[in-house]
């Protein structure tokens, strides 16, 4: 056999062995996509049912209240349940701290979800906010016990949810509950896909993992984090409160620990420029921070920090904690106007657009 012949059959055999490989990643990319949806319906339906069903079972123990007749049980029980509060607060900012002074991204990422869990609590349609699962909310109540409603001073963060379920219900359609689910399940989903990838380029042994939905979002997991417990948010803000109270929703808290867990994303940056300075930094080129946007609005929501640091990105802890000072300073500056207002007019989240 000459040796062209033996160059063209070699190069023919490798040909096919790709096209094998490259299915086979099909292949495996497809029946992972799948299993990462099954997964997304479960977990989602998991995030609704099991704070009722907690809930109901955690009465029990910490008996419902009635506000207007029984003022004085809640009193005594509020006596005991403040200082538990605070403390708890503290030590979950604390947790925060540590974690990123220490660069232990574990405690940092626990002390986001402590931070939130709260949340959940408004699941429990009780009399008393704190009985059932509502418990959890005994970190807030720092957070209540102002001149106003401090949760309240995240409320721009509702905007998105607003717009479409006002267009909707101007042409007589009721989204509400379908967008805050969706919403819900698409987090899921994201933070599915990311892992996988994960663990997927890990297994390869590579440094920097950029393919699947990394080719999109540097920070898939984070990103399906924020977006799940933005839907959380909502189903949260749109519980009933039974006795016919207000429900002031989670606005702040929400605004807060995204802005942590996209600080711990800028701080996870840094270490990777400096791991894998060349790959990283290429990729960094061509791949979004979190979300595809179009680049005007990257460079609209960037802005504060060219102005501050003279750059698009902070590169060092100092500036990462002064970017999150700026956008919590920005996001309460932007949300004074619902509180001033009182928007929406309603006793709640929960009556939007209805109540307009």
């Amino acid at each position: 056999m000459s040796r062209s012949l033996k160059i063209s059959t070699w190069k023919m055999c490798n040909l096919k062995v790709l096209d094998q490989s490259h299915e086979s990643h099909i292949a495996v990319a497809c029946f992972l996509t799948i299993l990462a949806f099954v997964f997304t319906v479960a977990l989602t339906f998991a995030t609704i049912e099991i704070p009722r069903i907690m809930s109901i079972a955690l009465v029990r123990y910490i008996p419902d209240i009635h506000p207007v007749i029984e003022p004085e049980a809640v009193e005594a029980f509020m006596k005991t349940a403040r200082p538990i509060g605070y403390a708890c607060l503290a030590i979950v900012v604390a947790l925060i701290i540590v974690g990123f002074v220490t660069k232990r991204k574990s405690l940092s990422s626990l002390g986001v979800v402590f931070f939130f869990l709260p949340t959940f609590g408004y699941f429990a349609a009780s009399m008393f906010f704190l009985a059932g699962l509502g418990i959890l909310r005994i970190m807030w109540i720092p957070f209540w016990e102002q001149s106003i409603n401090l949760v309240n001073l995240g409320d721009v963060a509702y905007v998105p949810y607003m717009i479409p379920t006002y267009l909707f219900a101007l042409a007589g359609l009721d989204i509400r509950t379908p967008f805050t689910i969706a919403v819900t399940g698409l987090g899921f989903f994201i933070f599915l896909l990311g892992a996988v990838a994960w663990f997927c380029g890990k297994t390869e042994k590579r440094e920097t993992v950029t393919f699947w939905i990394y080719k999109y979002s540097r920070h898939p997991q984070y990103l399906g984090y924020i977006i799940w417990s933005y839907g959380v948010m909502l189903q949260a803000s749109l519980t009933p409160f039974p006795w016919g109270g207000s429900n002031p929703g989670a606005g702040l808290p929400w605004v807060i620990s995204s802005l942590i867990v996209i600080c711990m994303a800028l701080d996870e940056e840094i270490n990777m420029s400096k791991r894998d300075r060349d790959t990283y930094l290429k990729y960094k080129e061509s791949v979004p921070f979190m979300f595809p946007v179009p680049k005007f609005v990257t460079s609209l929501v960037t802005a504060p920090i060219r102005m501050m640091f003279g750059k698009s990105q902070p590169e060092n802890r100092k500036e990462i904690i002064g970017t999150f000072v700026i956008y919590s300073i920005i996001f309460v500056l932007l949300s004074l106007p619902f509180v001033l207002l009182n928007w929406p007019p309603g006793e709640s989240w929960g009556w939007w657009p209805y109540d307009v």
